[in-house]
């Protein structure tokens, strides 16, 4: 690995590191009942910001790829994203139906990940 990418990896994973700490922080603060409306509005977008600055990152990434990894990464987001989207609806009525308990936000994002390394092992079979 070339120290470009040594580099990308390492902000990458810090930033990560730090916006799922703030994430965590925020949850455990918004249990507190004795917060008023403003600081429970503040505490819930603080995540916001580590958020974006992810998303960004995982962007450039990608925006560095060659054409056929770009076309990978398409393919696997694509299929984490519908998969997602099909999980999500699925819990949405069993939910409705009192089969299960309120939707997990920290559950759906581990679905999109477990999905994408799904779709990114489906997508480069789909090349070989």
């Amino acid at each position: 690995m070339n120290t470009l990418h040594h580099s990308y990896f390492r902000r990458l994973l810090m930033i990560a590191a730090a916006a799922t700490a703030v994430d965590i922080g925020a949850s455990l603060l918004l249990d507190k009942p004795d917060l008023g409306a403003a600081a429970r509005i503040a505490i819930a977008i603080s995540p916001l910001p580590g958020c974006i600055l992810l998303a960004i990152m995982v962007f450039k990434g990608v925006r560095a790829l060659d054409e056929f990894q770009k076309r990978v990464q398409f393919e696997a987001i694509v299929i984490s994203f519908l998969s997602t989207a099909i999980a999500v609806f699925v819990y949405g009525y069993l939910e409705r139906a009192h089969l299960a308990g309120p939707l997990n936000m920290a559950a759906v994002g581990v679905c999109m990940v477990f999905f994408y390394a799904i779709g990114y092992i489906v997508a480069l079979s789909h090349y070989k």
